[in-house]
């Protein structure tokens, strides 16, 4: 009886790695989406008046002298994550 419950939790526990390491490289991907680029809008570095001017989901921030189209930061990983 005892071997049994010892298999049964053993490969629940199987079962539980398992699915832990193939959930986490599609949800970084999904994380990391691709947007393409727009042709008629401004690159990141490029000088700029407004953010309409930048690519989607960049800004016109302020470099020093001149206003630059920057793209938005990273997002921070979680701590103890080895990449």
């Amino acid at each position: 009886m005892n071997r049994h419950i010892i298999k049964i939790m053993f490969l629940i526990l199987l079962v539980m790695i398992t699915n832990v390491t193939y959930a986490g490289p599609e949800a970084k991907m999904k994380s990391e989406v691709y947007l393409p680029n727009d042709p008629n809008k401004k690159k990141v570095g490029e000088e700029c008046k407004s953010s309409d001017e930048c690519q989607k989901h960049h800004e016109c921030k302020s470099d020093g002298e001149k206003n630059v189209c920057t793209e938005p930061p990273r997002p921070k990983l979680p701590p103890g994550v080895v990449t």
